[in-house]
């Protein structure tokens, strides 16, 4: 079904549309949501209030392509896990005036790592860190956006994506000098 075919459903209540939007959407906006929560249950709870506003708000929804849909839903689960984790102030930031250059480019015995091995590493790191790291890094915001978002200084978003990185950096060497022994 195509994406405005999808909404219009939505907007009539059809319940054909709205499941077939959850079930069409469910799997990648859970993935989303436990970037940023590293936790089934909160992750479950975010999804329940991010779909109740996607049909709540369905008749904002502007198509703008195909793939708009997915990126919507993406950015209200998003703003949700964001507001989660702000409701239960785990969000730790800390001020840095020195931004470490971390142009490393890492490699392991084995020369590539799967997707899982990197989705642990990230379920791991503090969560403003992980925070951070995923708005920058896998969904492709500015320092800026991010400062503005979280509510913190660009340098404190700069910080912490370098705190991430450099978190990875050990958890790899960590890895590395397991596997070659």
């Amino acid at each position: 079904m195509e994406e405005p075919k999808i909404i219009a459903g939505c907007l009539r209540n059809d319940p054909n549309a709205q499941r077939y939007l959850y079930d069409t959407y469910y799997r990648r906006s859970y993935h989303v949501a436990m970037r940023y929560l590293a936790n089934h249950h909160d992750t479950e709870d975010v999804l329940s209030v991010s779909y109740t506003k996607v049909f709540r708000y369905a008749g904002k929804f502007e198509f703008r392509g195909e793939g708009s849909l997915q990126k919507w839903i993406c950015t209200i689960v998003i703003n949700e896990a964001l507001r989660f984790l702000k409701n239960k102030k785990s969000l730790v930031f800390t001020e840095e005036e020195e931004i470490l250059d971390l142009n490393v480019s890492i490699s392991t015995h084995h020369g590539t790592l799967d997707t899982e091995e990197v989705f642990q590493l990230v379920q791991l790191m503090p969560k403003g860190y992980r925070t951070v790291f995923n708005l920058f890094a896998i969904e492709g915001y500015s320092h800026k956006e991010i400062g503005e978002m979280l509510h913190i200084t660009e340098t404190t978003s700069r910080s912490q994506l370098s705190k991430a990185r450099n978190y990875i950096i050990q958890k790899l060497k960590i890895r590395e000098s397991h596997e070659i022994k």
